[in-house]
């Protein structure tokens, strides 16, 4: 309702200023959750390239032939970012070790009479580091109360151990006085 003079009421301006109350309320709310969406989203890319970063400096590392140890690594990042490696044997049924290959055949025919594994043999096989390996790396860090992480794995093969198992695979042929006999190309 207009007054004659032309002005507002009291009424119109305080549902006008409560009109713009809601939507600016409703834009600030969305802006504050576009804002907490990109920093978060900024956040996993960052935490993604320093992963790809650390897994491309590792896999140059094993190009150069150093095999990384079992076990788990952990560092910080002066970003807050936790860095923790991961590396553990890969065990397929091709790589098992002597006692465990008995303990399978003893849980699949316990009345079988076990045949005996020489000594000698099985700790080679059991001394021998896994030739393959799966490698994780974690980036994590702490967002709003929450642990966010970001993961690689990969998997490596170590060529030292790779060969120290195909040496020990394959019995070393010996003439009756005890020498190798080597092989000899053509």
């Amino acid at each position: 309702m207009r007054r004659p003079d032309g002005g507002f009421t009291l009424f119109e301006v305080l549902g006008a200023v409560a009109i713009l109350a809601i939507v600016y309320t409703t834009l600030s709310g969305v802006a504050i959750h576009w804002l907490r969406a990109e920093g978060e989203s900024r956040r996993i890319l960052e935490a993604s390239l320093i992963a790809d970063w650390e897994v491309s400096e590792f896999e140059l590392e094993l190009d150069t032939g150093v095999a990384p140890e079992i076990g788990i690594t952990q560092s910080e990042d002066d970003d807050g970012l936790t860095l923790t490696w991961e590396v553990t044997p890969l065990q397929t049924k091709i790589f098992k070790t002597a006692l465990e290959k008995e303990q399978e055949r003893a849980a699949a025919n316990p009345d079988a009479p076990i045949p005996p594994v020489p000594v000698a043999q099985a700790a080679a096989t059991d001394a021998i580091a896994p030739p393959f390996l799966q490698v994780e790396l974690r980036v994590s860090w702490l967002e709003a109360g929450n642990e966010r992480i970001v993961k690689r794995t990969l998997f490596a093969v170590d060529e030292d151990a790779a060969a120290k198992l195909a040496a020990a695979a394959v019995p070393a042929q010996a003439t009756p006085d005890g020498e190798p006999i080597e092989d000899e190309q053509p």
